[in-house]
């Protein structure tokens, strides 16, 4: 299957989920993430969610109340993006593509100083490989993370096998679903 055909198999999938069985599969993946162990004054790298992506603002909220040090894309052209630190959800507004980003030009970070890294994906292998949207703005962005930890937040319907992968594209430390976390060769 290409890129194309799975991106479209994809959103065929998330279409079929009622909204409640959408919500409820959403709070139970961000339970599974917030238990992680993730410390206050961590810097954590979050996407802000989008159409049909996972619903990250609840758990960057339950971020920001930790004391965990938030940072959200705001990307410009040619596939690039900065991690912004944002103290409230109410700092952000539609950006680029619609995409909420912060409305302010704040506190920029390295991507090589981040602990975490939470990665979108329109679908995930078991062996954590990634399908983005095509843009190539997080394969970029994680190249440069060499630090930091990746984990993808993934509905049970868009985990795969394995997903078609080019020599750029970067895989996932983790991949959190409703039903449990994938870590590198195991399912827990």
């Amino acid at each position: 299957m290409t890129k194309s055909e799975l991106r479209a198999l994809s959103k065929e999938r998330n279409a079929t989920l009622l909204p409640s069985e959408r919500a409820e599969i959403d709070e139970r993946i961000k339970e599974k993430f917030l238990s992680l162990p993730i410390e206050k004054g961590e810097k954590v790298f979050i996407y802000i969610s989008f159409g049909d992506e996972i619903d990250t603002l609840g758990v960057a909220e339950e971020l920001l109340l930790r004391g965990v040090s938030v940072y959200v894309p705001l990307c410009h052209g040619k596939g690039e993006m900065d991690a912004v630190r944002i103290g409230s959800l109410s700092e952000l507004s539609a950006g680029m593509y619609g995409i909420p980003e912060p409305s302010h030009s704040g506190e920029k970070i390295s991507p090589s100083s981040l602990s975490l890294i939470v990665v979108p994906g329109v679908a995930f292998g078991e062996d954590r490989s990634r399908l983005g949207r095509g843009a190539g703005y997080y394969d970029r962005f994680i190249e440069k993370a060499k630090n930091a930890r990746t984990v993808a937040l993934c509905r049970e319907i868009n985990l795969y096998k394995t997903v078609p992968c080019e020599a750029h594209d970067q895989c996932v430390d983790m991949i959190i679903t409703e039903r449990g976390i994938i870590l590198p060769d195991e399912k827990e």
